[in-house]
């Protein structure tokens, strides 16, 4: 129903249906007491959305993978590696600046903020470049661009986030050396190779099965749900980063289909909206009212500047290095783009329950409120003023 009801506003206006669910949540959050969250939630609030986030993030990067084309991985494999390599390092650098500019924190607990709020949401991403709007306006490597860059560094932020909540908890030698071996080797490489084998098995398997007279063409979701699944939860039990296993197995099984396959990806997009839109809801029943209003200006200037200046002066110095981006406009609606959402909340509460700083939550939910209320708003008219822009230099060529 809320979903219905928000794809139907956000079609007449310029509101995003992610930020409608954000305000839904915001709005009836206050209206429940503690006993009907409990039920709602569990005896544990915070343990509950970060499960919710980590199989929304899972179901998302799948979507990702799945709609992204492979010739574009094959072209501007060098635009993506600029982007992860270097620019989330900026980012994670700058948020961790910020955080102990406005916030007054040590050094750990700011690079651990900024590296909570450094990559790239692929849930409020998708929602602004798979628009109709924006399949009109924007250009597709742009757009790809930025659906790819969001699904990679949601896993490989994972480097970032647990290299100051190993600091934070154990002696310098030994948390370094669980970085590396751990984090590091099994966690993310570890989680790149085994997601890749998954990911080539599945599509090889898929490509068999769909010449068999008894295969369906809804099968595609059926298998790309299952896949999403499979590997979120066989990592997790393994120890690994199961968000980027996700992403790569995604991305081969992609390869390994059809051509006559690809035409079927929009199929995805039903069940990832399903599971987009109340992981939402659900972060803004959980906003921290008090704890916000405990923050003052601070936490509202933190959030501002993380929004505004995180990512866009970055991806303007990087813009020489980055082919898809051919012009300076679209390096800004690209450096602007850099929703902070789902994948934030997150490593958030990993954060929080790892390292017992409690008022982590507290800083990136209402990050998170600005950058969702902002990108979503904004997403209509700058990808219509990006169009215009662009239509009116074709002509004039």
């Amino acid at each position: 129903m809320m979903g219905l009801l928000a794809g139907l506003i956000s079609n007449r206006t310029w509101i995003s249906e992610v930020t409608l669910c954000l305000l839904f949540g915001a709005a009836i959050g206050p209206l429940l007491n503690y006993v009907a969250k409990s039920e709602l939630f569990g005896n544990d609030q915070y343990r509950t959305l970060q499960e919710v986030a980590r199989i929304t993030l899972g179901i998302a990067v799948m979507g990702t993978a799945l709609r992204l084309p492979f010739s574009f991985l094959r072209r501007y494999w060098r635009d993506l590696a600029v982007v992860l390599m270097i620019g989330l390092v900026l980012m994670w650098l700058t948020g961790a600046a910020f955080a102990a500019l406005f916030l007054g924190v040590g050094v750990l607990p700011a690079l651990l903020i900024g590296a909570i709020v450094a990559p790239t949401d692929p849930v409020v991403a998708a929602s602004i470049v798979s628009s109709r709007v924006a399949d009109e306006k924007v250009p597709a490597p742009l757009r790809h661009l930025i659906s790819a860059e969001s699904a990679a560094n949601d896993g490989l932020g994972l480097l970032f986030v647990m290299l100051p909540i190993l600091l934070l908890t154990k002696s310098p030698d030994v948390a370094i050396k669980d970085w590396l071996v751990h984090v590091l080797m099994w966690e993310v490489a570890g989680a790149i190779l085994i997601g890749g084998a998954i990911g080539w098995a599945a599509g090889k398997l898929f490509v068999w099965a769909k010449k068999k007279p008894y295969s369906e063409d809804e099968s595609l979701l059926t298998i790309g749900v299952a896949l999403s699944l499979t590997v979120l939860a066989g990592l997790e039990l393994l120890g690994s980063d199961g968000i980027l296993a996700v992403f790569v197995a995604g991305l081969m099984f992609n390869r390994g289909i059809s051509e006559i396959e690809t035409r079927q990806h929009h199929l995805h997009g039903a069940i990832t909206r399903f599971f987009d839109l109340p992981v939402f809801v659900l972060i803004g029943v959980l906003l921290p009212w008090s704890g916000w209003m405990d923050l003052g200006w601070r936490g509202v200037a933190l959030a501002l500047a993380l929004v505004a200046l995180k990512r866009l002066p970055w991806w303007l110095l990087l813009k020489p290095w980055i082919a898809s981006l051919k012009r300076r406009e679209e390096a800004l609606f690209a450096g602007w783009f850099g929703p902070i959402g789902v994948a934030a909340a997150y490593y958030a509460l990993l954060g929080q329950r790892d390292t017992g700083l409690h008022d982590l939550w507290t800083i990136t939910s209402l990050v998170i409120f600005v950058s969702v209320i902002l990108h979503g708003v904004s997403a209509t008219p700058l990808s219509q003023r990006l169009g215009a822009r662009l239509a009116g230099e074709a002509k004039q060529q």
